[in-house]
């Protein structure tokens, strides 16, 4: 069966988290990609793009921890698997997860903390699980946006376009109006005259919002020193239950 998890370090128990690896299922990405891989002596490392200029928080946590690196990598062969039969299929199985692990609690569905659409059967299969589970409120953050250009996505799936990556441009050209940018701290994303989402609140709105990097970075990287000037000021934020 496919894993959900539920709630991180700033969302709660009420919101269900679907993962696949970071990275290897971004085909969108550009400055955040990362992913981790196995080396010849079967220890996990990072590896960075061509084009990164930050390390993807998610791609560091599978480095870091076995169990998240497996879970992962088990949801993406199992779905990879389903959709081989057909993305009903996909659908059926990804729901049968979905009603597992939910509980009377669960109020939002957060499709990949970590990893993508990374083609459009996989995005046909979650958008009929979000018509089937009408009382759930399911979103994402996206660098697939040439997935979404001619999809028509139910009332309760909202997604946020995530700037950084191949298809910026269809941001810029105003087909994504709700997307979201990655700063170094709140000072970069007032300059952008951004708001900086803690909670993922942002992402039921009609606004673009500043995310604000965090995770293992490079060392001597500029984006480094604006991670440990934070934590200093002890500006990182905590868990605060997402309404909407």
């Amino acid at each position: 069966m496919l894993n959900f998890s539920k709630g991180n370090a700033k969302l709660g128990t009420h919101t269900l988290i679907f993962n696949l690896p970071a990275g290897k299922t971004c085909p969108g990405a550009m400055f955040c990609k990362s992913f981790a891989a196995v080396d010849s002596n079967g220890k996990r490392k990072i590896v960075d793009g061509s084009h990164t200029e930050f390390r993807c928080f998610a791609a560091s946590s599978e480095v870091q921890y076995d169990a998240v690196f497996e879970n992962r990598a088990r949801n993406l062969n199992t779905v990879v698997e389903y959709l081989q039969i057909s993305v009903n299929h996909a659908a059926d199985q990804i729901n049968v997860a979905l009603q597992h692990f939910r509980t009377r609690k669960t109020e939002l569905v957060r499709i990949h903390e970590s990893g993508d659409f990374f083609n459009v059967a996989y995005l046909d299969a979650w958008i009929e699980v979000a018509k089937r589970n009408p009382d759930l409120k399911f979103y994402c953050y996206s660098k697939s946006l040439e997935f979404f250009m001619a999809k028509a996505l139910p009332a309760n799936f909202y997604m946020t376009a995530s700037y950084g990556g191949k298809y910026d441009y269809l941001i810029d050209e105003g087909f994504f109006t709700r997307y979201s940018k990655v700063c170094m701290n709140d000072a970069d994303a007032a300059k952008l005259g951004l708001e900086v989402d803690h909670d993922d609140t942002h992402c039921f709105g009609d606004k673009p919002f500043a995310l604000l990097v965090h995770g293992t970075q490079p060392k001597g990287s500029s984006w480094g020193a604006a991670i440990r000037e934070r934590r200093k000021n002890k500006q990182f934020s905590g868990y605060s239950k997402v309404t909407v």
